[in-house]
């Protein structure tokens, strides 16, 4: 982000301004347009950085200004309440530094996010969605650098309203395309990240039984997902999987391009099929009817949610002016982003361990199993399964429809369920299954160690976020 006095005093119009202690007029403070990076995790600052001090429910950042200050930030922005506090502890260490007051750093944060977008005039892309946001982020990542496009895209899945905020403010002044995830977590949260990003152009990835438990159907959910498109114009263009009724059956006021598998879409996948690539690995290859055209595309892996992700970049590509052989041959390219489906080495050639352990729900479960069943193995299958999270009234239910869909599975070995949500699982399983039960993480990681000691195995782990099985890969990958 660039500093300037104007925007400074467009995005801050209450603030007051301090160096070294003393106050400073606002129209006669120069700020030279230096180049500024906005953070507010003090284990982050950087020297030069301006540091946002937010007050959350546990961890007030106002305490660790002498951390901040050590690692070379440039600028602090706080509350007006502890100036005088501050002033009088680091008096020596704030020499030479920008000190900025402000009633709430939270809203002020939120504003300078809006004055900085406010500068952009290129494409600036919201993607939202209950499955396959990040992945279809990280391959739009991919196209625009196959294109040559320079593109800010966010990072991992920072998808909060503090999330939005950091990386709309780390945007550089110099892109052509910015990309950002943002994400339902409770009822109205779509319409104020909408509101901070003021995206030209909005996807929706698809409706899944996720957050249902705080949202209520997956009809309250679709609508809450719409918001994405509150400030949309008729200029302006939603993208929808077109799949979902609960996505194509509304009425827009802006035009709507659809994706899926289905006739109706603008955008599919036709003659999906799982192939081996040369050197033996699953891959997706289908036919990409893309607004009249047709492509040959392969992907690496075999997961279905891969394709679904790969016809939403593709339909945003198309009016991005993305040639159809670049956007085929980064399709290509792309490789399963951290925790979604990621293949890894078992430490002592002991395997292979699938990380789908970022997050879980009904949907997403049954598309990691049906693609974990389509994989070989020379030695045991095992899937590590736990808890699905906030599924509301039905969580018992849809843990039972895994057991009854895991009898369409032929090659798997024995079950690891952690949880006890996940206990429920194995009422509907498969009798021929081996099944373990443990409260934690730590108790599927001692059952595992044993099962790799007999044999190579091929092992998917896959969960809630809060169930943390992350940590179990961690100790086994290579």
């Amino acid at each position: 982000m660039v500093l300037s006095k104007i925007f400074l005093q467009a995005a801050l119009p209450y603030a007051t301004l301090w160096i070294d202690g003393v106050h400073v007029q606002a129209e006669s403070f120069e700020l030279n347009n230096q180049e500024v990076r906005v953070s507010f995790d003090s284990r982050e600052v950087e020297k030069n950085d301006l540091f946002v001090a937010l007050a959350g429910n546990k961890v007030d950042g106002h305490n660790f200004i002498t951390q901040v200050l050590e690692r070379g930030a440039c600028a602090l922005l706080i509350t007006s309440d502890s100036y005088n506090t501050i002033k009088t502890q680091y008096a020596d260490a704030l020499r030479n530094k920008l000190v900025i007051t402000v009633a709430d750093t939270l809203q002020a944060l939120i504003d300078l996010a809006k004055a900085w977008r406010q500068q952009f005039t290129c494409p600036i892309i919201g993607v939202t969605g209950s499955l396959g946001k990040t992945t279809t982020k990280e391959m739009l990542r991919v196209i625009f650098a196959a294109a040559q496009r320079i593109a800010y895209v966010s990072h991992k899945n920072q998808n909060t309203v503090l999330g939005l905020c950091a990386n709309i403010l780390r945007m550089p002044a110099n892109v052509q395309v910015g990309v950002f995830e943002v994400s339902l977590h409770h009822k109205g949260v779509l319409d104020q990240l909408a509101d901070i990003l003021r995206p030209t152009m909005g996807i929706i990835t698809c409706i899944a039984h996720s957050h249902v438990q705080h949202i209520g159907s997956l009809a309250e959910v679709s609508a809450q997902k719409r918001q994405l498109f509150n400030y949309f114009t008729p200029q302006n263009i939603g993208i929808v999987f077109g799949d979902q009724e609960f996505l194509t059956s509304v009425t827009y006021r802006h035009p709507i391009a659809k994706f899926g598998f289905k006739m109706r879409n603008q955008v599919q996948a036709r003659r999906v099929t799982v192939v081996q690539d040369a050197q033996g690995n699953l891959c997706s290859k289908f036919t990409l009817k893309w607004f009249g055209k047709k492509a040959e595309v392969l992907l690496q892996g075999n997961h279905q949610g891969l394709v679904n992700n790969a016809l939403a970049a593709s339909t945003i590509a198309y009016f991005l002016d993305i040639p159809l052989e670049t956007l085929v041959t980064a399709l290509g390219e792309y490789k399963s982003f951290e925790n979604r489906f990621q293949t890894k080495k078992i430490k002592n050639d002991r395997g292979l361990i699938i990380s789908d352990c970022y997050n879980a729900n009904p949907e997403s479960m049954k598309a990691a199993l049906t693609a974990f069943d389509q994989m070989q193995s020379p030695g045991s299958k095992v899937a590590v399964l736990g808890d699905m999270l906030e599924l509301g009234d039905k969580e018992a239910y849809w843990h039972r429809q895994i057991g009854r869909f895991l009898n369409k599975s032929s090659s798997l070995d024995s079950l690891i369920l952690v949880g006890e949500r996940a206990k429920l699982i194995a009422k509907t399983a498969p009798a021929y299954l081996s099944i373990n039960f443990v409260p934690s993480w730590e108790g599927a990681a001692q059952i595992l160690q044993a099962s790799l000691e007999q044999s190579k195995a091929l092992v998917l782990v896959k969960g809630s976020r809060g169930m943390t099985l992350e940590r179990m890969v961690a100790l086994f990958e290579e």
